[in-house]
Protein backbone atom coordinates (compact mmCIF):
# COMPACT_ATOMS: atom_id res chain seq x y z
CA UNK A 1 0.00 0.00 0.00
CA UNK A 2 1.25 3.46 -1.13
CA UNK A 3 1.23 6.29 1.46
CA UNK A 4 1.11 9.43 -0.22
CA UNK A 5 1.92 12.77 2.12
CA UNK A 6 -1.72 15.11 0.94
CA UNK A 7 -2.88 17.28 3.01
CA UNK A 8 -6.17 18.66 2.05
CA UNK A 9 -9.47 20.83 3.77
CA UNK A 10 -12.25 18.00 4.00
CA UNK A 11 -15.53 20.92 2.74
CA UNK A 12 -18.15 21.53 5.28
CA UNK A 13 -21.05 19.05 5.35
CA UNK A 14 -18.73 16.33 4.14
CA UNK A 15 -17.62 13.13 6.55
CA UNK A 16 -14.66 10.95 5.48
CA UNK A 17 -15.43 7.37 5.74
CA UNK A 18 -13.60 4.11 4.95
CA UNK A 19 -12.19 3.47 1.84
CA UNK A 20 -12.76 -0.11 2.37
CA UNK A 21 -12.15 -1.92 -1.27
CA UNK A 22 -13.40 0.70 -3.34
CA UNK A 23 -9.65 1.30 -4.35
CA UNK A 24 -9.47 4.66 -3.39
CA UNK A 25 -6.88 6.31 -0.85
CA UNK A 26 -9.77 8.61 0.45
CA UNK A 27 -13.80 8.57 0.79
CA UNK A 28 -16.21 11.69 1.67
CA UNK A 29 -19.59 11.63 1.70
CA UNK A 30 -22.43 13.93 1.73
CA UNK A 31 -25.95 12.79 2.96
CA UNK A 32 -28.83 14.22 1.15
CA UNK A 33 -32.23 13.40 3.02
CA UNK A 34 -34.59 12.29 0.67
CA UNK A 35 -32.42 11.34 -1.95
CA UNK A 36 -31.39 7.45 -2.91
CA UNK A 37 -27.85 8.29 -4.32
CA UNK A 38 -25.40 9.82 -1.74
CA UNK A 39 -22.69 12.34 -3.28
CA UNK A 40 -19.38 11.33 -2.65
CA UNK A 41 -15.38 12.36 -3.16
CA UNK A 42 -12.91 10.08 -3.59
CA UNK A 43 -9.26 10.80 -4.09
CA UNK A 44 -7.37 8.11 -5.86
CA UNK A 45 -3.56 7.53 -6.52
CA UNK A 46 -1.80 5.49 -9.17
CA UNK A 47 1.87 5.16 -9.88
CA UNK A 48 2.35 6.28 -13.81
CA UNK A 49 6.47 5.44 -14.84
CA UNK A 50 4.65 4.81 -18.60
CA UNK A 51 4.67 7.77 -20.57
CA UNK A 52 0.94 8.18 -20.84
CA UNK A 53 -0.23 12.03 -21.51
CA UNK A 54 -3.02 13.18 -18.52
CA UNK A 55 -5.30 13.38 -21.40
CA UNK A 56 -4.91 9.83 -22.42
CA UNK A 57 -5.46 9.07 -18.60
CA UNK A 58 -8.27 10.72 -18.77
CA UNK A 59 -9.43 8.79 -21.16
CA UNK A 60 -8.44 5.56 -19.30
CA UNK A 61 -10.79 6.59 -16.43
CA UNK A 62 -13.83 7.32 -19.23
CA UNK A 63 -13.55 3.69 -20.69
CA UNK A 64 -13.22 2.45 -17.22
CA UNK A 65 -16.36 4.15 -15.95
CA UNK A 66 -18.34 3.25 -19.40
CA UNK A 67 -17.70 -0.59 -18.27
CA UNK A 68 -19.74 -0.51 -15.10
CA UNK A 69 -22.64 2.41 -16.54
CA UNK A 70 -25.65 1.61 -18.42
CA UNK A 71 -24.26 4.93 -20.32
CA UNK A 72 -21.68 7.83 -20.23
CA UNK A 73 -20.90 11.20 -21.64
CA UNK A 74 -18.53 13.54 -21.73
CA UNK A 75 -19.82 16.56 -20.90
CA UNK A 76 -16.71 18.85 -20.91
CA UNK A 77 -12.97 18.30 -20.30
CA UNK A 78 -9.90 21.07 -20.24
CA UNK A 79 -6.66 21.32 -19.00
CA UNK A 80 -5.58 22.68 -15.50
CA UNK A 81 -2.41 22.49 -13.59
CA UNK A 82 0.78 23.71 -15.32
CA UNK A 83 3.39 22.29 -17.51
CA UNK A 84 5.36 20.94 -14.80
CA UNK A 85 2.37 19.23 -13.46
CA UNK A 86 -0.23 18.79 -16.39
CA UNK A 87 -3.72 18.40 -15.06
CA UNK A 88 -7.04 17.98 -17.07
CA UNK A 89 -10.61 17.98 -15.35
CA UNK A 90 -13.61 16.49 -17.08
CA UNK A 91 -17.42 16.54 -16.16
CA UNK A 92 -19.36 13.34 -17.17
CA UNK A 93 -22.80 12.15 -17.08
CA UNK A 94 -23.71 8.90 -16.07
CA UNK A 95 -26.47 6.37 -15.83
CA UNK A 96 -26.82 3.50 -13.80
CA UNK A 97 -28.28 0.31 -14.49
CA UNK A 98 -31.29 1.13 -12.92
CA UNK A 99 -31.28 4.42 -14.77
CA UNK A 100 -30.57 7.30 -12.27
CA UNK A 101 -28.35 9.73 -13.58
CA UNK A 102 -25.34 11.05 -12.48
CA UNK A 103 -23.18 13.63 -12.71
CA UNK A 104 -19.05 13.47 -11.86
CA UNK A 105 -16.66 15.53 -12.16
CA UNK A 106 -12.99 14.24 -12.21
CA UNK A 107 -9.73 16.44 -11.65
CA UNK A 108 -6.46 14.18 -12.86
CA UNK A 109 -3.47 15.83 -11.47
CA UNK A 110 0.21 15.00 -12.15
CA UNK A 111 2.59 14.93 -9.65
CA UNK A 112 6.14 14.39 -10.97
CA UNK A 113 8.73 12.22 -9.08
CA UNK A 114 12.43 12.46 -8.36
CA UNK A 115 12.35 10.09 -12.09
CA UNK A 116 10.15 9.43 -14.27
CA UNK A 117 9.67 5.99 -12.99
CA UNK A 118 8.31 7.78 -10.07
CA UNK A 119 5.45 9.87 -11.48
CA UNK A 120 2.66 9.91 -9.57
CA UNK A 121 -1.45 10.68 -10.98
CA UNK A 122 -4.13 11.43 -8.87
CA UNK A 123 -7.77 11.41 -9.70
CA UNK A 124 -10.00 13.61 -7.74
CA UNK A 125 -13.47 12.33 -8.11
CA UNK A 126 -17.04 14.14 -7.32
CA UNK A 127 -20.02 12.04 -8.15
CA UNK A 128 -23.86 12.99 -7.33
CA UNK A 129 -27.36 13.65 -8.66
CA UNK A 130 -27.13 16.68 -11.28
CA UNK A 131 -29.29 19.23 -9.19
CA UNK A 132 -26.92 18.36 -5.79
CA UNK A 133 -23.86 18.29 -8.12
CA UNK A 134 -24.30 22.01 -8.98
CA UNK A 135 -25.15 22.81 -5.26
CA UNK A 136 -22.22 20.98 -3.99
CA UNK A 137 -19.62 21.90 -6.64
CA UNK A 138 -18.30 24.98 -4.96
CA UNK A 139 -16.96 22.78 -2.11
CA UNK A 140 -15.67 20.07 -4.15
CA UNK A 141 -13.65 23.06 -6.17
CA UNK A 142 -12.52 24.42 -2.80
CA UNK A 143 -11.45 20.45 -1.49
CA UNK A 144 -9.33 20.46 -4.87
CA UNK A 145 -7.72 23.64 -4.39
CA UNK A 146 -6.57 22.19 -0.74
CA UNK A 147 -4.86 19.82 -2.19
CA UNK A 148 -1.37 19.56 -2.04
CA UNK A 149 1.52 17.06 -1.77
CA UNK A 150 4.36 17.42 1.19
CA UNK A 151 7.37 17.64 0.13
CA UNK A 152 9.63 14.68 2.30
CA UNK A 153 10.99 16.19 5.14
CA UNK A 154 14.87 14.80 5.24
CA UNK A 155 14.74 11.38 4.83
CA UNK A 156 12.31 9.84 7.34
CA UNK A 157 8.71 9.02 5.78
Amino acid sequence: MMTLPLDFVIPDGWTAVDPGDSGAVFVAVHPVPGEEFTPNITVSVQQRPDEASVDAIADEAVERLARTSAGLDVLSRRDVGDPAAPGVMQLLRLRTGEGTELIQTQVHLTVPGATPDERLVLELACTAAPATARRLSPGFRAFVASLHVRQHEGTQQ
